[in-house]
């Protein structure tokens, strides 16, 4: 379907939404307390730049690790940097999915589905923090658009773009394999009348060739070297690395909880109402028959809820592909009905924006403890003890005190130090979550006594119960769990 929207006035809006999109992303990055997997990407990017570029390769985030390098996140004000650069990643993401809009829907589908992504809470959360989640998911976004454009064109150049996308989403994270089905739902369900099978098959398989080929190149020269890029991630992302047996697999009962979870974060971040019209707007495209973007959500969600792990970062892109289709099957249902219908849906827009996005966006900015995450992600990213609250509190309660050393007794001691990067030096040590650590943790601390150092000791099974020396304060976080102890070390 060809738009006719003038094309200075498609790029017009494009740039007023991507600037929309980079002021109300990048205002008060930095509140929100450090991650424990943020940080972990920032350390990484660190000892990449005095090691190897492939240290702990084994994460699967090699280009997520290569970015943090590129901005040395780790050299000055960490969190802020790290956060923005991700920011900056997901911009072309975000410029695909408008194009994708207008592609399928016109100048109402680009302007809608800019709206949609500015105003998603979700959206608004996850990328803005340092994961690796946000840059492969801009880069599915943009194999998405390239793959689109299939059904105006058969040209091999936007076939190796998608590729080239596909390998650069896997290279962020490597649990971006299932979305390499993005070229198959293309060749599939876009191929316009008077065009020939054989000039879809020729395009499938030059998207498909390049990232396979690219990303067999990878892991093969990896392992050469000794560098493992799939095992660890992959395992994880099947049976949390644990034993599984195949009937737990396909566990009807697992997958049932695990779609009613997927629902239950949609809901949670878009509202009731919002998400059961983004799930009808997915039947609607089904029974019209424009089955790619309905395709490219099922198939790898599918995937997502038969794995044992489920945390709500892992729907990025199927948020993102929700969202696309609310945007398509609106755009197309009012276009032609006349300018009522139009300003009716771009008020129902910018009515769910205020009344769901806005409130969080200014909750996460002045208040984060008070952010309204679905309970889940609360649990995970404010009450756990991979979260960061606390730590600024430990910070500033140390800052004064002039230490010449801090030991890191926690989860999150990377955190921690990269909170502190300007005021002292902090010592992190490995934590293991089945408490093998803690003979030696007690041992490093009664080595450590002296005058001018501190230990920073979490409230946790995974260290020891005391330190030694004079306690000098407790700092409660949030449901009163992984309080953090501060004791001085001097004899």
């Amino acid at each position: 379907m060809k738009s006719v929207a003038n094309p200075h006035t498609v790029l017009a809006l494009g740039v007023i939404l991507l600037l929309a999109f980079w002021i109300t992303r990048l205002l008060a990055i930095d509140v929100f307390p450090p991650f424990i997997d943020e940080m972990l990407h920032v350390h990484v990017s660190e000892r990449a730049a005095q090691q190897s570029p492939f240290v702990q390769a084994d994460l699967g985030r090699l280009l997520t690790i290569w970015w943090h390098l590129i901005f040395r996140s780790y050299a000055a004000a960490p969190i802020w940097i790290a956060r923005a650069a991700t920011v900056l990643a997901v911009l072309p993401g975000v410029a695909a999915a408008i194009g994708l809009g207008r592609l399928a829907a016109g100048l109402w589908g680009a302007l809608l589905a800019g709206l949609l992504y500015l105003f998603s809470a979700y959206h608004q959360f996850y990328e803005r923090l340092a994961l690796a989640d946000p840059l492969s998911g801009a880069a599915l976004s943009l194999a998405l658009y390239f793959a689109y454009r299939l059904a105006r064109r058969a040209d091999l150049r936007d076939a190796a773009a998608a590729g080239i996308a596909l390998y650069v989403a896997f290279l962020a994270k490597v649990t971006a394999l299932p979305y390499l089905g993005i070229p198959l739902a293309a060749a599939l369900t876009l191929r316009p009348a008077g065009r020939t099978w054989r000039e879809q098959g020729r395009w499938l398989a030059v998207a498909l060739i390049i990232p396979i080929a690219l990303i067999g190149v990878t892991v093969v020269g990896l392992r050469l070297r000794e560098y493992d890029l799939l095992t660890n991630s992959l395992g994880y992302a099947l049976s949390n690395r644990g034993p599984v047996e195949a009937g737990e697999v396909f566990s009807l009962s697992r997958i049932a909880d695990n779609i009613a979870r997927t629902f239950d974060v949609l809901a949670g971040y878009t509202g009731v109402a919002a998400a059961g019209l983004l799930l009808a707007a997915v039947i609607v495209l089904a029974i019209r028959r424009r089955l790619y973007l309905p395709l490219c959500l099922l198939a790898p969600l599918a995937l997502v809820w038969l794995s044992r792990p489920q945390t709500s970062r892992y729907l990025l892109v199927p948020m993102t592909i929700l969202l696309l289709c609310g945007a398509v099957a609106l755009a197309n249902a009012v276009r032609r009905r006349g300018r009522a219908a139009q300003v009716a849906a771009l008020g129902l827009v910018l009515l769910w924006g205020a009344a769901q996005w806005l409130p969080f966006a200014w909750t996460a900015a002045r208040t984060p403890l008070d952010i309204p995450l679905p309970p889940g992600d609360y649990e995970e990213y404010v009450l756990s003890d991979a979260a960061g609250f606390g730590l600024a509190e430990a910070r500033d309660y140390l800052r004064p005190l002039a230490p010449r050393e801090v030991l890191g007794l926690l989860s999150n001691c990377q955190g921690l130090r990269y909170l502190s990067w300007q005021d002292f030096p902090v010592t992190c040590q490995r934590v293991s979550p089945n408490g093998e650590d803690i003979p030696t943790l007690a041992a490093l601390m009664d080595q450590r006594r002296a005058a001018g150092v501190y230990v920073v000791l979490e409230d946790s099974p995974y260290v020891p119960a005391a330190a030694p020396g004079r306690l000098l304060t407790v700092i409660e976080r949030p449901g009163g769990r992984a309080n953090l102890a501060i004791y001085d070390l001097a004899p």
